[in-house]
């Protein structure tokens, strides 16, 4: 396993206190031949001048969050062996790297030159305010819940419709959160949860599983209960508690080992029971 921390590299990437991106090219193709053009892609759909650069620029400018990013990466890092072994049976080839990216996301489970990688991006971070110890750990372990998943199940799917989509994404991202509340130790454990998040999303579990089920037969997209950038009735990453709550609900009947391994078939199958439950009549 390595780790590693670009932080002290970061200033380089911006000209009299502005980001630049031939600047950002030569620092991140320190760290990762293919890195740039990974983040390039995945930000296509942003509008640079609109989107990423406030984010970037907003970042480099609030010395205090960098200072707490550092410690909190370098404290949870530091520790992390004492972690693992709730999941993994050995230590995992892996790399953890703390990065400045294009604003593709606070975590990202990829693949780099040859080898699984948790991406986490500084400027998201930042601008989540994650940068805090807890939740940078929950952040890290979230991503090496992806890793996990890839490594010991089926983790890419092949998915064609948005429905079998929205359960694909629904089925990764309860398990890497299962995996993330399992390595902190904490089943409550929801990083998102800040402005009465968590209550919300307990007391409207039922119709929040009624509409993704709905969604899921009738092929809607579901995009809006995932990702800090859309909202479900006004909240944020609900799907990360539905997906969660459903990986649960799936451990009463076997193992997460075992849960990691179903097809999208057995997913849906199993989701709708989920959604069916506490109906009357079901």
């Amino acid at each position: 396993m390595r780790i590693l921390n670009t932080m002290d590299k970061m200033a380089d990437c911006f000209v009299d206190g502005r980001f630049s991106m031939s600047a950002w090219q030569k620092y991140i193709g320190r760290f990762s031949p293919q890195l740039a053009e990974k983040c390039r892609q995945d930000a296509m759909e942003y509008d640079l001048e609109r989107d990423v650069l406030p984010v970037l620029n907003a970042a480099a400018a609030d010395g205090e969050k960098l200072r707490e990013l550092r410690d909190s990466f370098d404290a949870v890092t530091g520790r992390f062996r004492q972690h693992i072994g709730k999941l993994f049976a050995e230590e995992p080839e892996i790399d953890i790297i703390l990065y400045l990216g294009l604003c593709n996301g606070a975590g990202w489970a990829t693949v780099l030159d040859g080898r699984d990688v948790a991406l986490l991006g500084i400027e998201k971070i930042i601008e989540l305010g994650w940068q805090d110890e807890e939740r940078m750990q929950a952040l890290v372990f979230h991503e090496i819940g992806h890793i996990w998943h890839k490594l010991s199940g089926h983790l890419e799917l092949q998915a064609s419709s948005a429905s079998e989509k929205s359960l694909k994404q629904l089925y990764q991202e309860g398990i890497a959160m299962r995996c993330e509340q399992i390595l902190c130790q904490n089943d409550n454990l929801y990083r998102r949860d800040k402005g009465g998040w968590l209550d919300w999303c307990r007391e409207n579990l039922p119709g929040i599983k009624r509409e993704y089920a709905r969604r899921v037969q009738s092929g809607e997209g579901t995009q809006d209960f995932f990702g800090d950038w859309h909202s479900y009735q006004g909240y944020s990453d609900v799907g990360y508690y539905l997906g969660c709550e459903f990986i649960k609900y799936l451990e009463k009947g076997a193992p997460l080992i075992q849960i990691a391994k179903l097809s999208l078939p057995e997913v849906g199958r199993a989701f709708d029971a989920f959604a069916r439950e506490g109906r009357a009549g079901s």
